[in-house]
């Protein structure tokens, strides 16, 4: 009987979901990603066969700039609503001498970025001006959030749709604290999903 209602009860969400528009968006930014995957590794790869040499491009950025720095921008990049692509930093990490410990690294400081701009959102909710700047500004965001709470989310940190820009949006909404943190912790499987990509497809350092 408890199996039955909780077919009942995923089943009301799926429709509920597809009724809203949760699959239209995740599947529109999942093809644009794939495309955006696919041009870059087509790129990396044509770039290979002719002059420019993307190894020992890597392999300099590696040697010459300390990994912490690297490590710092890419807190910084995420804090600042992903102004450089999580993906760039993945691919950098398979140069390291431990690269899976670096991208392990790399979804954790993803991950309390999250958190950081989830308190953003706390604070952006305080002020009224400020609060409804910002609501004014993330609408459609906010309209979301409303509709798929946790789910979007969760979407957000496995997808290409941008995380900390949906956590801000979240703080605002004033999400459940303890919630936020389950959900979001779905950026470290992303994290790996896609070093498994790149790893396996482009060849550097």
């Amino acid at each position: 009987m408890k199996r039955r209602g909780l077919l009942r009860k995923w089943k009301l969400q799926f429709y509920y979901f597809k009724r809203t528009g949760f699959y239209n968006e995740v599947g529109k930014s999942l093809i644009n990603f794939i495309l955006l995957i696919a041009v870059v590794i087509g790129l990396i790869l044509l770039a290979e066969e002719t002059i420019i040499d993307i190894e020992e491009i890597f392999n300099y950025v590696i040697s010459a700039v300390a990994h912490w720095v690297v490590f710092v921008i890419a807190f910084l990049a995420e804090v600042l609503l992903g102004i450089i692509p999580s993906d760039l930093f993945i691919i950098w990490s398979k140069g390291l001498p431990h690269p899976w410990l670096a991208l392990t690294l790399l979804a954790a400081l993803s991950y309390l970025a999250g958190i950081i701009t989830f308190g953003f959102g706390l604070l952006i909710r305080k002020n009224k001006k400020v609060n409804d700047y910002f609501t004014n500004r993330f609408e459609k965001h906010i309209r979301n959030t409303k509709k798929w709470q946790g789910w979007l989310v969760a979407a957000a940190a496995l997808t290409p749709i941008p995380f900390t820009l949906i956590m801000v949006v979240v703080g605002m909404t004033n999400y459940q604290f303890k919630r936020m943190l389950l959900w979001s912790s779905l950026r470290f499987p992303r994290y790996f999903i896609m070093a498994l990509i790149y790893y396996n497809t482009i060849n550097l350092g």
